[in-house]
């Protein structure tokens, strides 16, 4: 595994890792914190990988003393992930959501990790940072799964009545979410005058 981490590392990382810095030398203690918004799952998986390295590397009486994996994910962060996670793997959501709509700062990574949600799963999602996103010609500029930011005409079904998933960055104030479907329920009062 300590091999693994130090290919993976001189081949993936050589910027991030001190001149003449030596895994097998110079690893001894290893501790984990993350930014708060990345996927548990991941940071588990990435914390277990380390735990066994250091257990392989100085057997399982020493694990406690040499490893240590702190939990900062952030709860609010954890809990819409998985809102978002089990909307999608509802049966029939891929046929029957139009697009689940995602409101929050268009640098916020957490924000950004829930349209990763619903794009993996083959659902369309508009990220909006604001209301004022969405337009009166049924127009909608959003921020992609790629970070560009796109426009789409047409994007909010007139003729029929809708499905929306909704979901809203960890920090994202409530307003914004409500002035957003305000934006949404216009709309679709507008088509029917």
């Amino acid at each position: 595994q300590l091999a693994e981490i130090t290919h993976a590392q001189s081949t993936s990382f050589p910027p991030q890792v001190s001149k003449g810095f030596d895994p097998e030398k110079h690893l001894k203690k290893v501790g984990i914190a993350n930014q708060t918004t990345m996927y548990k799952k991941e940071t588990l998986a990435i914390g277990k990988l380390f735990e066994k390295t250091m257990m392989m590397k100085f057997g399982p009486e020493e694990v406690q003393e040499r490893f240590a994996a702190f939990d900062t994910i952030c709860d609010a962060t954890q809990e819409r992930q998985d809102a978002i996670q089990e909307m999608v793997q509802e049966p029939g959501a891929k046929d029957e959501l139009d697009f689940i709509l995602v409101v929050g700062g268009w640098d916020s990574s957490n924000t950004a990790h829930l349209v990763e949600i619903p794009h993996s799963a083959g659902i369309e999602a508009y990220h909006v940072n604001q209301a004022d996103c969405i337009k009166a010609d049924n127009s909608i500029t959003y921020r992609d799964v790629d970070g560009e930011i796109k426009t789409k005409k047409d994007f909010l079904p007139l003729d029929r009545p809708a499905v929306i998933g909704v979901t809203s960055g960890a920090s994202t104030p409530d307003a914004y979410v409500q002035e957003s479907l305000e934006q949404l329920f216009l709309l679709k009062g507008l088509s029917k005058a």
